[in-house]
């Protein structure tokens, strides 16, 4: 019961790592407000999830949406224990096939939503008194990939952020990154079949670099993203964390 009377904030709520988090958190005596661009998904899977979630409609590219999410999370469930930043999408390509708004949006999401999310958060947990953030980056953080610039450098400049960020949030809340690898989640479905034509010979395909030899689940990534957000991890800040079969090390 390590999340008993904790609210966490949960941008990216309404799927794969998000939901797989909020569903770890509710099991373990907690709640979760579940911000997603689909706030119809949103609300319903915090139905489906139950343990007193909500769920909110907001883009997280758009900082008074942001905000706003903040402030309803804090007027429905009473306040926030913790922040997982999850919203984000996935797009590759050429360098040179990138104009200027299809970049800015890279950014918007991936940076610009972590740090909105955290910006406005902070504040409300550290007036608490405790708390803890996750941010999510990428394996594509650490390691260069094919047609994968412009998503790289947003995942590194999450990292980047948490490690810059570490200060101004002590010593009330904690805040650490988890860097996911090959994952199976509603982001990655598409990639994988479109690779193998089907989810198992993708999935095949994906895995065979792998030196586990197979991609990682969203309940994997939950597991992690729960150590940081809970007392388990109380002496660990500022740290991004691989969770990835070993991919990086190979």
């Amino acid at each position: 019961m390590r999340f008993e009377n904790k609210v966490i904030f949960i941008t990216g709520g309404a799927s794969g790592i998000g939901r797989a988090t909020a569903e770890r958190v509710v099991a373990e005596g907690g709640t979760a407000a579940l911000v997603d661009l689909d706030g119809d998904r949103a609300r319903q899977v915090a139905e489906e999830i139950g343990g007193g979630c909500i769920g909110l409609a907001a883009n997280v590219a758009d900082e008074q949406q942001v905000a706003d999410a903040v402030r309803a999370t804090v007027a429905a469930l009473g306040g926030i224990d913790g922040v997982l930043a999850a919203a984000g999408h996935a797009e590759f390509g050429p360098t040179a096939e990138w104009d200027a708004d299809r970049l800015m949006r890279m950014l918007s999401v991936h940076v610009g939503g972590t740090f909105y999310a955290c910006k406005h958060a902070l504040p409300v947990m550290k007036q608490r008194g405790r708390g803890a953030i996750v941010t999510i980056a990428s394996t594509a953080a650490v390691m260069a990939n094919n047609n994968n610039v412009p998503y790289g450098a947003a995942k590194a400049g999450i990292a980047g952020l948490t490690r810059q960020l570490m200060f101004e949030a002590l010593p009330e809340v904690r805040i650490n990154c988890v860097a996911p690898g090959r994952t199976i989640t509603g982001m990655t479905t598409p990639l994988m079949l479109a690779r193998g034509g089907d989810m198992e010979k993708g999935e095949e395909i994906f895995g065979a670099a792998i030196p586990m030899k197979r991609m990682g689940t969203a309940d994997e990534l939950a597991a992690a993203i729960c150590f940081f957000l809970s007392d388990d991890s109380s002496f660990v800040t500022g740290q991004t964390l691989v969770v990835d079969g070993g991919e990086t090390i190979s």
